[in-house]
């Protein structure tokens, strides 16, 4: 009891936490509809000449307004009017009335007026928001009649009372607006008792809309749920508590719409009677009905001798109120506060009572909480004279809190409900010769299943409807997730039968860890749950079977994940006699402590209070137990509720001395070399696939265990491919960074980095298409490959690796990558042989119009001209480089020819260090100088310069082309390279193209500096 209790108060505080915060976020929101500064109003008068009207803020209008107690005053007279004093604005007007004799107290007028001091130049339309005047006004502004509510007289007799808010518009004359009020009242409190807020007239609006605005949103969540409560009660639950519920969201809507803007009194009209008596009796029902409410959920903690009693003193002041007039109401207004009381008090002690037995309670405790908060801000902003827009949350919240309540009994009792069938149903189901047999029959069709459906979500010939795909996806998911529970259901038949074969070798832990995390994110679907190994990287290594300890692993990693909403799922490895003590950890839920007997029986779950269910047969952790025995071990859990499980198991440690099956691995080794060799004719020979190209297909292989990576290694050695090895994540990394790549082959099981992770990684740089990766999996599982793939894969290989299929897979991978390099080269160089015809044109025009003018100008222009073409159609473009010398003539030929074209429009600048000599791609600077004329500096009449720097740094060379054109925006740089971009300074084709080009060669691409009207610079740098 105490540890509900401490979490029903934890859940109190956290719950009184947040209403609290939502709400002085909802008030600092309002601060930005208020201006910073807030002018008062001085004898009568309120600057606001220099003032900046905002479309959405407004200013009340306090401070000292004159009042002219018991006279109506006009605003055009010419006698001076007498008699006025200043009030206060908000405030009651009773000290404006003290020493006035022989007039009724119930009844009193006056005129209030205000001058509003503008500039002389303000045009827009103002408006104002009065909310309260009781019990009827007249506004006028500058002598004119703008406004009135009700009939204000001098005499009880012909006044006319009506109290509901208004907006007024009001158009400045002169640089002022006079306002004068006349009011009158004969009920209560007199007076501007509220703020006026005065602003622009779309301000006053918009505040206007946004308080109805929230108020019709409580009065919907409130007829929601009345109707949805009258449907349950009479659609056969027949529980009157849902009917109480109802009545009092009935009287709830009432409340709403008879306060603050008082919504049902400017809808409808109303004698102001009336209007108070429905106010009163909106809240007298809400109060009665709450008891009632209490007493139906809960039935046995309250006499229903109370109950009967609190209902009659209801009735009766009901009934008061139907049949005396609204000031003897208002007078006895207390009553009210006394009913109020009563029905706290009530519903406290039923609450009270119940809660050592209802664990539900907590829902009503945390709907009075809401609307008890309610009620202490809204005495809080009374007495403290605060103004706010109608604020609705908290009574939101408090309704939502007994819908949950009600929704927590209907789910409990269906849930109960439910498991008693389950319980039934399963004694007839758990029949496992009949369940294994079926998923031996059932393998195939559904494997067609999935691939049908595949094809169907796949096939562009016909477009699905986005529903139909929806559902397809969701078979497909479904589908899979049987496969899963058919591979289990073998496994368990297999261990039934001890027809599972361990194939141990010695196994680094490291490895594992990392591989089962990057299958195990798969599975988390969007969960905040951080994956941690703590492991020494000195960890020994132990013996067993590496597909059997994955599976082990990645069923109690995922079985954590199940069972765990937020926190951390930790691998941890310990050692001890010889054994290694292996724990997976989480925080989830917990097991409870009769469950902890069970988890590892076949076709067992824990049920964890009913709190969610977990899927499948409930094999996994009986799977992982077997398996854990047939290697020795033994697995065991422990678990706190609320807190998290821990399941542990243990594997024995490798002998040092003698590597587990050394001997077999160097078997291994030999029989996969002499595979390789016998295969080699049955794959085309090297020199068919090189003849073309010239050069070696360079292959990266990773794998952390140096038999494998030597194995790897010497399948591969041929004059067809250059191998590198790398033992771990990063070396691989490292070789990528100092020389290009055709192909990589990883190792999925690798310590601190997989090769799932690896494969991300490098996907960050390279596409598939660029850099081609080849994954090695101990497992060919649907989830291992469907990991593989979404990481970034091109293909799999299922260790023990096959020679002829890794070296088939190897070979067309690496003709893959090598063919769209020589694409890519053949791209540049087509490219620049397409020369534009609107270039020729031009370059032809400008030889002719030479000719006439100056012969030996035309001669040079036209060796320049027959130079470029030379150099475009030389088939060394084809090359991968070629000298900074060919590359700076055919730039200096393109300069020569749009020099002669633009003339003094286009300036060029040369900054080269002395004695440069290296290579680079062909037609690398040609295209970014082209492009700098074209789409920078061209662009504008006066045209530009364009600089070429080529520097000698340290490690590297750099080429900068510089323009002073017009530049290019944020967002068009963004989308220069991107397929798909629409922006307006898209990259051209040769731009891409270099840009493919460089990365192929280089690993880096261009770096573009651009800003609108300030020009770009495009710069590339080639290591030495």
């Amino acid at each position: 009891m105490k540890t509900v209790a401490w979490k029903w108060t934890k859940m109190i505080v956290v719950a009184l936490l947040v209403v609290t915060a939502v709400r002085l976020l909802w008030m600092s929101f309002l601060t930005t509809f208020d201006y910073a500064e807030k002018p008062v109003a001085v004898q009568g008068v309120l600057d606001l000449r220099g003032w900046e009207f905002s479309e959405y803020q407004t200013l009340r209008l306090d401070g000292e307004w004159e009042f002219f107690p018991s006279q109506f005053i006009e605003g055009n007279s010419l006698k001076k009017p007498e008699g006025q004093t200043y009030l206060q604005v908000p405030k009651r007007w009773d000290e404006a009335f003290v020493h006035e004799q022989g007039v009724p107290d119930s009844f009193h007028f006056g005129t209030y007026r205000l001058r509003i001091l503008l500039d002389q130049e303000q045009e827009q339309t103002l408006g104002l928001r009065i909310n309260e005047l009781r019990t009827a006004s007249t506004v006028y502004a500058n002598g004119k009649l703008v406004s009135q509510v009700g009939q204000p007289a001098t005499s009880n007799i012909e006044h006319q009372a009506r109290n509901i808010p208004y907006t007024v518009k009001l158009t400045p004359e002169q640089g002022q607006v006079e306002l004068l009020i006349h009011v009158s009242n004969d009920v209560g409190a007199g007076g501007i008792t509220k703020p006026i807020r005065f602003g622009t007239i779309e301000a006053v609006q918009m505040r206007t809309i946004l308080s109805i605005s929230l108020q019709l949103l409580l009065l919907v969540v409130f007829l929601i749920h009345s109707l949805y409560a009258l449907l349950l009660y009479f659609l056969g639950a027949r529980n009157k508590g849902l009917l109480y519920f109802s009545l009092v969201m009935v009287c709830g809507i009432l409340t709403v719409v008879t306060a603050d803007d008082k919504l049902l009194f400017v809808w409808l009209q109303f004698d102001y009677d009336w209007t108070v008596k429905l106010t009163y009796l909106s809240y007298v029902g809400a109060v009665a009905f709450i008891p009632p409410l209490f007493h139906y959920l809960l039935p046995a903690y309250l006499n229903r001798r109370i109950l009967q009693g609190f209902g009659g003193l209801c009735s009766l002041y009901a009934m008061f109120i139907l049949f005396v007039p609204a000031g003897t109401i208002l007078a006895m207004s207390r009553m009210l506060s006394i009913v109020m009381l009563l029905s706290v008090i009530i519903s406290a002690y039923i609450l009270w009572k119940a809660i050592r037995e209802k664990e539900d309670i907590i829902f009503l405790l945390l709907a009075c909480l809401f609307v008890g908060v309610n009620v202490i801000w809204t005495i809080a902003y009374a007495i403290l004279g605060l103004e706010i827009v109608h604020y609705p949350f908290n009574l939101i919240f408090a309704v939502l809190a007994f819908a949950a309540y009600w929704f927590r009994r209907f789910f409990r009792a269906t849930t109960e409900t439910k498991h008693l069938a389950e319980k039934l149903q399963q004694e007839d189901k758990r029949k496992d010769e009949f369940l294994v047999n079926t998923s031996h029959e059932l393998r195939n069709p559904l494997h067609g299943i999935i691939n049908i459906t595949q094809a169907i979500i796949e096939d562009t010939n016909t477009p699905l409807h986005e529903e139909h795909k929806k559902r397809l996806d969701i078979l497909l998911h479904v589908s899979r997730r049987l496969t899963l529970m058919l591979d289990d259901l073998l496994d368990v038949t297999r261990l039934k039968e001890n027809s599972i074969r361990l194939h141990e070798k010695k196994l680094n832990l490291q490895s594992i860890f990392a591989g089962v995390f990057d299958m195990a994110r798969l599975m988390l679907d969007g969960k905040p749950i951080a994956l941690k190994a703590e492991i020494d990287d000195s960890f020994p290594s132990v013996r067993g079977d590496e597909n059997r300890l994955i599976q082990i692993l990645f069923n109690l990693v995922h079985n954590s994940i199940k069972f765990t909403d937020e926190g951390t799922i930790t691998i941890r490895a310990t050692t001890a006699n010889g054994f290694a003590y292996i724990q997976v950890e989480d925080t989830g839920v917990g097991i409870e402590e009769k469950a902890l007997q069970i988890i590892f029986q076949p076709y067992e779950q824990a049920e964890l209070n009913s709190i969610r269910a977990s899927g499948g047969f409930g094999l996994g952790l009986h799977i992982s137990k077997q398996l854990v025995e047939l290697h020795g071990g033994t697995l065991s859990v422990q678990s706190t509720l609320g807190r998290g499980s821990a399941f542990t198991f243990t594997l024995p440690l490798a002998p040092d001395s003698v590597p587990i099956e050394e001997s077999s691995a160097q078997t291994l080794m030999q029989t996969s070399l002499e595979m390789a060799a016998a295969t080699t004719d049955q794959i085309t020979t090297p020199t068919e696939t090189v003849s073309s190209i010239n050069r070696k297909a360079k292959i990266i292989v990773v794998d952390d265990d140096s038999i494998n990576l030597n194995i790897l290694s010497k399948m591969l050695e041929s004059d067809q491919y250059e191998v590198s090895t790398a033992t771990s994540a990063q070396q691989a990394l490292s070789i990528l960074e100092r020389k290009p790549v055709d192909l990589v082959i990883s190792d999925v099981m690798m310590p601190h980095v997989s090769g799932y992770e690896l494969t991300r990684i490098i996907r960050k740089r390279f596409s598939v298409l660029e850099l081609p990766v080849l994954l090695l999996t101990a497992r060919n599982r649907s989830q291992d490959i469907v990991t593989g793939f979404q990481a970034g894969a091109n293909d799999y290989v299922k260790k023990p690796v096959d020679a002829w299929e890794l070296k088939a897979r190897v070979k067309a991978l690496t003709e893959f990558k090598i063919s769209f390099d020589e694409r890519l080269r053949m791209e540049g160089a087509w490219l620049q042989s397409q020369i534009e015809p609107h270039f020729l044109f031009n370059a032809l025009n400008s030889i002719a119009a030479l000719g006439l003018q100056d012969f030996t100008k035309m001669q040079a222009l036209l060796e320049e001209f027959s130079n470029y073409l030379r150099l475009s159609f030389d088939f060394h473009n084809s090359e991968p480089v070629i000298s900074l010398h060919d590359e700076l003539d055919l730039v200096r030929s393109y300069l020569y020819i749009e020099k002669q074209r633009f003339g003094d429009r286009l300036q060029v600048e040369w900054d080269l260090d002395p004695d440069l000599d290296f290579y680079l791609p062909p037609l690398s600077i040609q295209p970014l100088v082209e492009n700098a004329i074209k789409h920078g500096l061209m662009q504008r009449t006066s045209g530009g310069t364009v600089w070429i720097h080529i520097k000698d740094k340290e490690d590297y060379f750099e080429v900068s082309i510089q323009d002073d054109g017009e530049g290019i925006t944020e967002e068009d740089l963004n989308q220069l390279f991107s397929q798909t971009g629409h922006g307006k300074k898209r990259a051209s084709v040769g731009l891409r193209n270099m840009e493919r080009r460089l990365k192929q060669l280089y690993n880096q691409g261009l770096t573009i500096d651009s800003s609108p009207e300030q020009g770009t610079i495009v710069t590339f740098r080639l290591p030495k």
